[in-house]
């Protein structure tokens, strides 16, 4: 059975971080799942006859009118009927084409009639009447009623050698069932020579009354949604001859299902290939340092990256951040260990001073001055501030001001946002056209609230925000009541022969979706860049590569990155072997609290 709703939203987010926001679309997809179970055919009308008349006109095309009787036995009923006009279909050589088109009128009782067209694989599925749900205004009156369609075929003709060939459904539509037997005239220009059917015993009675015209009777029962065309052979130039334009127009129109199918799992393999090689080229560990590369990042950020954002790393990461502090002379500090103890506190001044020193103190990192103003909360005894007491309480607040840094560096993925929405679209498309978007909408619900439940036992840390009531009822009611809703849509819903390679590639447009998706977690060439420089400043600082020119302005410069990566002592005993080389007098920096 199919449903009355036709229009609703697919939302890709990250289903764990925003399930309260999923709520209502989810809800809503529920709705229109189980309004999909509310008709029940067999029990609110009967298909008492069915009757069709095409016309083939010598231009290969045909002009059909097709007129059902039905009994409607329920005054309360679902308002409405389908009738299934087949476009596509298989030629004996196991090509597939596809007819044009047209709809003329739609018409109950002798008066035109509300109806609306939905997609489906062989062709169009046409709802006669108003669209609601039981209990509504627009029930069909009880008792017998008659429907009647008017549409033209285009595209019946096909060559083959010298000779045409008009290809005739036996089955040219049908009324929401197989209940009742179906008469099929079909007037054709004289000439024509009938094939047989391959099938034994043949699926319907064929007899031709005159030379031009045929006609097809079909028992009731579901046999007709699997029977062969009738194949008439004519000589050549019966028909007109298609032009170029319009065989390219056939062409595309027989492929196009075909080509939207493979195209979207096609963009995102191309994608995630040149991608992942374009990592792989970049993956050699630099050997050289990048000075200007440590201007623009904070050690902060260095110390998450060469500690692989472990928990262990925010310790180095925060005193990394106040050795930085003090080299930058915000303060000064007796010491680079855990007990060490800062005093003459300047940002507040520099802030104070903005037209002269406010660009320094912004110029400065975000998780360096995030630490900084944490010092600076904290009550001094004397002009000394205990700098450990500024730590507790902040590692959560350092390691999102650290992430932050790094997704700048990286920039907006603008590649992979328009992948993803691509494929999305695409997969929509095939899903329309294919006559599966409610049943790809209950797939996508299924994914999308097992994916966040998984999410959430796994990293119950992303969830947004502390739960309400509203997010309370919606994980507990609202999204077990939407799984069950899809899972009962999808177990009972026939998807036919036809539909089910289109059903594969919506699948792999949802894997594709996800795995393009992961590509965000995926470093960029220039985050790689930025890792491979802060492992080869651990090698330079060990001096087991060259690297700059030491000197006190680059010992300063450096001296936070050897914090972050846990080797000051090493770098501070380079240093004072470079300095006794030069014989310098003993050094004694103004950012350090002498005894």
């Amino acid at each position: 059975m199919k449903s009355g709703i036709l229009y609703f939203k697919i939302a890709f987010e990250n289903c764990a971080a925003n399930v309260p926001r999923l709520l209502s679309w989810l809800m809503s997809c529920a709705i229109l799942i189980l309004l999909t179970s509310c008709s029940d055919f067999d029990k609110e009308f009967a298909v008492q006859s069915a009757r069709t008349t095409i016309d083939v006109s010598t231009d290969g095309t045909a002009l059909v009118s097709e007129s059902f009787d039905i009994l409607v036995k329920r005054a309360e009923n679902y308002g409405g009927v389908y009738v299934d006009i087949p476009q596509r279909f298989k030629d004996a050589s196991g090509g597939v084409h596809w007819r044009d088109f047209s709809l003329f009128s739609v018409r109950r009782d002798g008066l035109d009639e509300h109806y609306f067209k939905e997609n489906n694989v062989p062709g169009y599925s046409i709802y006669v009447g108003e669209m609601h749900c039981k209990n509504c205004r627009a029930d069909l009156p009880v008792g017998a009623r008659k429907i009647d369609v008017a549409y033209r075929l285009g595209r019946l003709v096909r060559q083959e050698g010298d000779r045409q060939v008009l290809f005739l459904p036996a089955y040219m539509g049908r009324i929401h069932d197989q209940t009742a037997k179906k008469t099929v005239t079909v007037m054709i220009p004289p000439g024509g020579k009938l094939r047989l059917s391959q099938l034994d015993p043949p699926p319907y009675e064929i007899m031709q009354d005159t030379l031009n015209e045929i006609t097809v009777s079909i028992a009731a029962g579901k046999g007709d949604r699997i029977l062969p065309d009738i194949e008439i052979d004519y000589p050549g130039g019966t028909f007109l001859d298609a032009t170029t334009d319009k065989l390219v127009l056939w062409w595309l129109a027989d492929h196009f299902l075909a080509f939207l199918s493979i195209l979207g799992p096609l963009i995102a393999c191309i994608f995630v290939s040149k991608r992942s090689a374009a990592l792989w080229q970049s993956g050699g560990t630099a050997t050289a340092v990048d000075s200007k590369m440590t201007e623009s990042m904070s050690p902060a950020l260095a110390a998450y990256l060469f500690w692989n954002w472990k928990a262990g790393a925010a310790k180095a990461a925060f005193m990394a951040s106040v050795c930085h502090l003090a080299v930058k002379r915000k303060f000064r500090i007796s010491s680079l260990g855990e007990d060490a103890e800062a005093s003459d506190l300047s940002g507040k001044q520099a802030r104070a001073k903005r037209k002269v020193t406010g660009a320094r103190w912004y110029s400065l990192p975000d998780a360096t001055r995030l630490v900084f103003e944490q010092i600076e909360k904290e009550r001094p005894a004397g002009d000394r501030y205990t700098v450990l007491y500024a730590w507790y309480g902040l590692e959560g607040e350092l390691h999102k001001t650290a992430a932050a840094e790094y997704h700048k560096i990286r920039g907006r993925d603008r590649w992979i946002l328009r992948i993803i929405f691509s494929v999305f679209a695409l997969g929509i498309a095939i899903a329309y056209f294919a006559g599966l978007l409610i049943f790809s909408a209950a797939v996508c619900g299924v994914l999308l609230i097992s994916l966040g439940v998984v999410t959430a036992l796994l990293h119950p840390e992303r969830i947004s925000g502390p739960p309400d009531f509203r997010g309370v009822i919606g994980a507990y009611v609202g999204l077990p009541l939407v799984m069950i809703a899809s899972l009962y849509y999808i177990g009972t819903t026939e998807v036919i022969s036809e539909q089910q390679p289109y059903l594969v590639a919506i699948l792999l447009n949802i894997a594709g979706i996800i795995v393009v998706g992961r590509m965000l977690r995926v470093p960029t060439s220039k985050q790689r860049q930025i890792r491979e420089n802060v492992l080869s400043l651990n090698r330079y600082f060990r001096g087991e590569i060259g690297g700059p020119a030491m000197s006190v302005e680059c010992y300063e410069h450096y001296l936070p990155f050897a914090v972050a990566l846990d080797v000051e002592q090493r770098w501070t005993e380079r240093f004072n072997l470079w300095r006794e080389s030069q014989k310098m007098d003993a050094y004694a920096p103004d950012w350090l609290i002498t005894p």
